[in-house]
């Protein structure tokens, strides 16, 4: 696993934070494979639950923990050593650019709490589905 080089840190208008990191790592010889990794913590609190969970946020934080992060890597392949500096900056840049709109959403942590919940829901009802099928 790569280091994580702390890049840089934005506040989105929601009052979130995304922060980047430089994962890259060489891969052979003089070449290297460039990842960028945006991350965002959501915390699970009431504020950030969906309407439909904020009755339930201790039920919600007991399955999911006390934040879930969002992560959105990009990554390029065989890239040249002296290229990489340049190259992890500029992904940066317009990974938040695309990115920006969709994180900052007033939307966007209820949304993402919401589905991460739904998934955990889901496992959940495939274990216990799988361990009694497995007693009978």
């Amino acid at each position: 696993m790569a280091a994580k080089k702390h890049l840089s840190r934005h506040l989105l208008p929601n009052g979130l934070t995304v922060e980047f990191y430089d994962l890259s790592r060489p891969t052979a010889g003089d070449r290297w494979q460039v990842v960028v990794e945006a991350r965002v913590a959501v915390p699970v609190s009431p504020e950030h639950l969906p309407p439909e969970l904020r009755d339930r946020a201790e039920e919600v934080r007991a399955a999911l923990g006390p934040e879930v992060s969002f992560i959105k890597q990009e990554i390029r392949n065989f890239i040249a050593v002296g290229e990489v500096p340049d190259l992890v900056q500029n992904i940066a840049s317009q990974l938040f650019a695309s990115i920006r709109g969709y994180l900052g959403h007033p939307e966007f942590a209820p949304r993402f709490l919401r589905k991460k919940y739904q998934e955990y829901c889901e496992r959940q009802t495939w274990w216990r589905d799988t361990a009694e099928s497995q007693e009978e």
